[in-house]
This record gives C-alpha cells, sequence and structure tokens, in this order.
C-alpha cells in the first residue's frame, strides 16, 4: 500500500552504509528518473535498519518491502532490484556489498498493522527522483525481530528500545496488539516479548 502523502521525520544518513542504502535504489532510474511512472516507495527492515537508528551494526542484506511502484510493472523493479549488488567501503575502507534478501516478507513475523504511520524517510544529496527511501520506525522493526529471535535479532531489540525517542511501555502496547492479530502461534511470541522485557528492565 504506497505511504500516505504527509511530513515524516528524516533521517540523514552519515555512516557509509546508510548512504550506500539510498544509493542502492539508484539502479531504478531508468524506470523512475523521468516521473512517468509515478514514485517508487520502499521500507527497509531488518539490519540494513537497525544500523541507520542504532549505528550498532550494519548488514549485507537487504530486507525491503516496496510499499509502491508506481506504475511500473512490479516485477521489472524487483528483477532490477535483486539483479543488483551495490559495492561500497566501509569506514574502515573494507569493501561491502549491498544486496535485496528477495526471501523478505514482513508476514514472515508479528508486524503492528500501523507499521507505515511510524516510517522514517532517509534523505541523501543524490538520489534519484521519484525514488524514495524509507527506514520502518525503531518500535517496529523491534516488534518485527519477535519472530525469529535469534541471538542478534535480541541484541538489536535491545539497541533500539535503548534509543532516546523510544518509550519502551509504547513498545510492549504496540507489540501485544501486533501479537493479537499475528497469523501463527502467538505463545512463542508472547513468551520472546517477555523475554524482551525482563532483559530491558534488568538491564540486558
Amino acid at each position: 500500500m504506497p505511504i500516505e502523502l504527509g511530513v515524516y521525520p528524516t533521517i540523514q544518513p552519515d555512516t557509509a552504509l546508510g548512504q550506500a542504502l539510498v544509493a542502492f535504489f539508484d539502479v531504478l532510474e531508468p524506470i523512475f528518473a523521468d516521473g512517468e511512472n509515478g514514485v517508487f516507495q520502499v521500507i527497509v527492515f531488518g539490519g540494513c535498519a537497525v544500523h541507520v537508528h542504532t549505528q550498532a551494526r550494519g548488514s549485507a542484506d537487504v530486507d525491503a518491502e516496496v510499499a509502491s511502484h508506481g506504475y511500473a510493472d512490479k516485477k521489472e523493479v524487483i528483477g532490477l532490484l535483486d539483479d543488483d549488488a551495490y559495492l561500497f567501503a566501509d569506514e574502515a575502507g573494507v569493501s561491502q556489498i549491498l544486496e535485496l534478501d528477495p526471501g523478505f516478507n514482513t508476514t514472515l513475523g508479528p508486524l503492528h498493522e500501523d507499521y507505515e504511520d511510524r516510517v522514517i524517510r532517509l534523505v541523501t544529496q543524490s538520489g534519484v527522483d521519484n525514488v524514495e527511501v524509507y527506514i520502518a520506525g525503531a518500535m517496529d522493526v523491534a516488534i518485527s525481530k519477535l519472530g525469529r529471535f535469534g541471538e542478534r535479532d535480541q541484541s538489536d531489540i535491545q539497541a533500539l528500545l535503548r534509543l532516546p525517542n523510544v518509550e519502551v511501555e509504547e513498545f510492549e502496547r504496540l507489540a501485544r496488539e501486533a501479537i493479537d492479530y499475528y497469523v501463527g502461534s502467538h505463545l512463542p511470541i508472547k513468551g520472546n516479548l517477555n523475554v524482551v522485557l525482563d532483559d530491558y528492565h534488568n538491564g540486558g
């Protein structure tokens, strides 16, 4: 569903990965630059989103949901992104590669139905006209990680919850609402949420 018109918070990425994340989508310039195909909108989740919010880690995989492909053929858009591997140098000068994770799907884990209301726009000096890159809000990224819940996911959730603009009570409310309409067994996800809250309050 296209992101509605409005004024969204913005992040000016000041890391190599953050800037590369926007440049990664420049491969869509032939489709969207002239405006004839409308606006492309993408929402980034996963490790890349965690990095933009916290600068705590990076990720080679781009977990992305296409919110709008405008009037373009979605298969063509996904094909271009899936074929693209964006090479960049991190702060240490080490070459890194960003690649789209074709298996990512927001339905694989819990996610609050209003997550699009909390997206944050990535802005850079470069970038293709009509290609809008958004990051899922910190609480929504954390909620999405309650499903797989590996060690790295747990670490990411704690880093997100300790951001100064995140209220853990609001996170808990949104997470419980998301679990209520999650398609799948609720008990494991509720257990994961309890672990997260215990770790948070115990300084984990």
